[in-house]
């Protein structure tokens, strides 16, 4: 312990002092440990971006996939579309309701995109990332074409833990995933709460995969 016992017989107030200067000190101790874990999620994000950018700075993937779940995920995706428009892409996790159409209301150049040719898939039946991760290898495992490169379009904060499991549930498939994380303003509160609680899934998602 940080503050251990000082005296062979100790009263009851140097005792009480001692266990809470202690317990002060392992908060501080695990509020340091997750501040330090949180920075990473970022900083993961940030890492997988530069890879993203170095690794289809010449060639395009063979498949975007986007996972649904937060706002900038769709307007990114197209965006990479238009970039590399021989990409085919999957949408995962779309809402029974949704259509392509729906999906790419509002968005630039909606009608134009559509007009176009693109190779878009939607998928319906993933409910968290887990299924996400899951059904997208399903869909590459079904393609009719050779898929290598493949770029994952989401949050940033959403990156660390598509990416462990990913590689979890990978195998031995011979694809190369690639990130691309939604840079999110972190000045905003909504922002931080999305950290927060991101944190708690990657935890509770590491467990499952640790026991499973």
């Amino acid at each position: 312990m940080i503050f251990s016992r000082k005296y062979v017989f100790e009263t009851k107030k140097t005792k009480a002092i001692r266990i809470i200067l202690n317990s002060l000190a392992a908060f501080c101790l695990v509020l340091i440990l997750y501040a330090t874990f949180l920075v990473f999620i970022v900083v993961t994000a940030k890492t997988e971006n530069d890879r993203t950018a170095e690794g289809f700075f010449q060639k395009a993937p063979d498949a975007i996939i986007v996972f649904t779940g937060d706002k900038g995920r769709i307007k990114k995706a197209l965006e990479l579309m238009k970039k590399w428009p021989e990409a085919k892409m999957l949408i995962s996790g779309v809402h029974g309701a949704n259509t392509l159409k729906t999906i790419m209301a509002g968005h630039a150049d909606a009608e134009a995109l559509l007009a176009s040719p693109l190779q878009v898939d939607i998928d319906y039946e993933a409910l968290d990332t887990l299924g996400n991760v899951r059904e997208t290898l399903q869909h590459l495992d079904s393609s009719q074409e050779k898929v290598s490169r493949v770029l994952v379009v989401t949050s940033d904060y959403h990156v660390l833990r598509v990416r462990m499991i990913f590689r979890e549930q990978l195998g031995s498939r011979p694809y190369f995933i690639f990130y691309n994380g939604v840079m999110s303003d972190w000045s905003e509160l909504a922002n931080l709460k999305k950290l927060l609680l991101e944190s708690v899934k990657f935890v509770r998602i590491w467990f499952l995969l640790l026991f499973a």
